[in-house]
């Protein structure tokens, strides 16, 4: 008889996704493939569950160095022999199915299990998260008298120098994770049953990203035409399927005339002509443009955990980067920019910093309206550099609306973002030629690693030159986007 295969709590919740999924992570792990935006979630994670045990000073953490049976062991000496410590990272072990609690504390006769998450809220699949520890660690013979999920208090403001007190809000899942007893023991049977048997077969869908991306999507999904129909801009699921049930699976099968919306058609056709088309009214507007001309970008930071005082969990548009190519004369460059890994509070210098080099004149060019949000962020922060940086956002001119407007190449796929745009006016540069940072979220990671006082020196450095040459890329490109579409 063939030997079950061990679970884990997250392989169980890997199942409850998509049975396939939890198939692939056991059988095929080589084809696994995160996303810089799934690693940067899991890092943002790891932050939250560090603050946690830092809540807890008095708490031990169960090592894996000597491995899984002896942590398992050393939870049971420690839950035995001395009881009134809180346990971070408490292991049990229970038909097959392996779990690490968050926390354990000794609450009267029992015990109080304590998951930590790095979300606003309570999500549905955190009580099945929740409902696999409970069975566990009940069934390996620890008593447990209630079930907390700790979650990030959205209200919470950091005060500075290391207090994250009230950080966390506790709620009370017990019920919730009692109700789902019955259906653990269920899910267990049967996917150690699934995975004795061969691949799964499952369609594609939303399993695909909710709750979370899986990393087997590349694999599992069927390799698109050319110019798939999910390139028509913001298309909606109820026309997406009408056309794959007329049989149309490329842009260019559709025929001329089938589509309402005017956008749509303005890419089907340009498609099939297989040639750009720009209108002659672009090309005016950006050569109107006065000199000098800044042409901006800013790399912010929304985190779990925040780590600049007087700023919350996740809030959006706090700057740590600025790049500027300032374009004083036609062709007449320099590079201007703000990048400290080494201040620990860099937002005022780098709103002075901006200040100072923009100027009282010129168009500030940006490609979206997210610079104004920055600007207005940092005038919120600091109320005398308001004035200065309201002005500031009085001279910017965004373009992105100028060039989803006016300019399609076939090669843009339906989108205008900068990424899909550059490549078609200056194909001599490429974010794929960047080391490691290549979008937001990763500038975001490599900049959190970079401050962190963990990293080694020379990683720091090296992280810093990555941040700068990807927010460098992001306003040359915008030199080169004005320049071509101006000809």
């Amino acid at each position: 008889m063939t030997k079950p295969i061990h679970l884990s709590k997250s392989r169980i919740l890997s199942g409850l996704q998509c049975e396939k999924r939890l198939w692939l992570e056991v059988h095929r792990p080589e084809l696994k493939e995160d996303s810089a935006g799934t690693t940067f979630t899991f890092a943002l994670g790891n932050m939250v569950g560090e603050v946690a045990q830092q809540l807890v000073p008095e708490g031990k953490l169960i090592g894996w160095e000597n491995g899984l049976s002896e942590a398992i062991k050393e939870t049971k000496r420690m839950i035995d022999n001395n009881p009134e410590t809180p346990l971070f990272e408490a292991t049990f072990s229970y038909k097959g199915v392996l779990i690490r609690a968050d926390i354990l504390f000794k609450e009267d006769a029992g015990h109080r299990m304590v998951e930590v998450k790095g979300s606003t809220s309570v999500k549905d699949y955190y009580l099945d998260d929740c409902a696999v520890q409970y069975w566990v660690s009940t069934g390996s013979g620890c008593q447990i008298n209630k079930v907390e999920l700790a979650h990030i208090d959205k209200t919470f403001v950091y005060p500075g120098d290391g207090n994250y007190q009230g950080l966390l809000k506790h709620v009370d899942i017990t019920n919730e994770v009692i109700a789902r007893q019955e259906d653990v023991p269920r899910w267990v049977s049967s996917f150690q049953k699934m995975l004795s048997s061969p691949t799964p077969e499952i369609e594609i869908g939303e399993q695909c990203v909710t709750p979370y991306e899986c990393p087997f999507c590349n694999f599992c999904w069927p390799e698109e035409p050319e110019y798939p129909l999910t390139a028509l801009p913001r298309i909606s699921q109820n026309l997406l399927k009408e056309l794959r049930d007329k049989g149309f699976q490329d842009i260019r099968d559709i025929p001329p005339g089938y589509l309402s919306n005017d956008n749509h058609e303005r890419v089907r056709r340009i498609t099939v002509s297989g040639k750009p088309e720009i209108n002659p009214i672009l090309g005016q507007k950006l050569q109107d443009l006065p000199y000098p001309r800044y042409y901006l970008d800013f790399e912010t930071l929304g985190a779990a955990v925040p780590i600049w005082k007087g700023t919350s969990p996740y809030q959006a548009h706090l700057p740590f980067q600025w790049s500027c190519h300032v374009e004083n004369a036609p062709g007449n460059i320099v590079h201007e920019g703000y990048l400290d890994i080494y201040e620990t509070e860099p937002m005022r210098p780098l709103g002075e910093k901006l200040l100072e080099v923009l100027g009282k004149s010129g168009p500030i060019i940006t490609y979206s309206a997210f610079e104004k949000s920055v600007i207005t962020k940092l005038a919120d922060f600091f109320p005398d550099l308001a004035d200065g940086l309201f002005k500031l956002k009085e001279r910017i001119v965004d373009i992105l609306p100028m060039v989803r407007d006016h300019y399609y190449h076939p090669d843009m796929h339906g989108s205008w973002s900068i990424k899909a745009v550059l490549p078609t006016l200056a194909p001599e540069l490429n974010y794929g030629d960047l080391e490691e940072v290549h979008d937001g979220t990763a500038a975001q990671a490599a900049y959190m690693e970079a401050i962190s006082p963990g990293t080694e020196i020379p990683r720091k450095k090296a992280l810093e030159s990555h941040l700068w040459e990807y927010c460098k890329l992001d306003t040359l490109a915008m030199v080169k986007i004005v320049h071509n579409l101006s000809r």
